[in-house]
């Protein structure tokens, strides 16, 4: 149980680390499908039940909704095709699992009991407001979960884009509210590209007007950009490169050091 805890924070560091070097809070959204599966390493002592189908599905969860992120420099899911009924079938199956996996981890322990399984009078409203964080929370793990399915399947093709321009802005265009993403703009045959970029994309691409791009489209129209095939982009991220791997070094060094202290030492 010690190494799967200690396993657990590492992979929950990493994901926090790419959420802030990538400006993907996605990453760390994720992490909230491994809380019930740290919290049982914590908390478990001799004589607890190991709840292993919780555990397969908050494992399994994670690993759906990483895959929406992993090797993606930019993308544009705005233009792929809608599909309502799939969609919201995922999320009520999705918030199910994830229903099932909280309530689990608090019956049997692993986590502060606070909508109150095991009581003669299950009370109904600090039920319902426990669940409203949980239904938003969900939301953004269907889109996730849809984006997987959409890269299960990807063609690619070339797509020239001319007069391109990168800006921060937010998702709405507004650019000057909080919560401001990285964004690339080029158009192709009359027709104009949005692609959402990582911040290390955004320093790789913003002083070029021409760009050729190697993109990936997926079963439902989703395109990706998941190469980039010009040396002279990735010097001009050299620099914060070797700032990010000294600041990331460090800081697993100091979560490595946690986690045995915790785990070893202290449990």
């Amino acid at each position: 149980m010690a190494w799967l805890g200690f396993v657990t924070l590492i992979t929950i560091y990493w994901c926090i680390f790419l959420a802030v070097v990538t400006g993907r809070m996605g990453w760390a959204l994720i992490t909230g499908w491994l809380i019930p599966i740290f919290a049982m390493t914590i908390s478990f002592r001799e004589g607890m039940m190991v709840n292993g189908l919780m555990f397969l599905i908050c494992l399994l969860m994670f690993l759906a909704c990483r895959k929406s992120m992993t090797e993606i420099r930019g993308w544009n899911i705005r233009q792929r095709k809608k599909h309502p009924f799939l969609f919201w079938t995922l999320y009520v199956f999705s918030f199910l699992l994830m229903f099932y996996s909280i309530a689990q981890a608090q019956i049997q322990g692993y986590i502060l009991n606070i909508q109150g399984w095991g009581s003669e009078t299950l009370p109904m409203l600090r039920l319902h407001l426990t669940l409203l964080p949980l239904l938003v929370l969900n939301y953004f793990y269907t889109r996730m979960i849809y984006t997987a399915i959409d890269r299960m399947k990807l063609k690619q093709r070339e797509l020239i884009l001319l007069e391109c321009r990168c800006f921060i802005a937010h998702e709405t265009g507004a650019e000057k509210i909080a919560r401001q993403a990285h964004f690339l703009e080029g158009i192709n045959n009359g027709i104009t590209y949005h692609f959402k970029l990582t911040k290390r994309t955004f320093l790789m691409l913003k002083k070029e007007k021409t760009l050729k791009l190697q993109i990936h489209t997926g079963l439902f129209g989703g395109m990706y950009i998941m190469e980039l095939d010009n040396p002279d982009f990735f010097k001009r991220v050299r620099r914060s490169d070797r700032k990010v791997a000294k600041i990331g070094t460090g800081l697993f060094l100091l979560t490595v050091a946690v986690g045995v202290a915790v785990f070893w030492f202290l449990l």
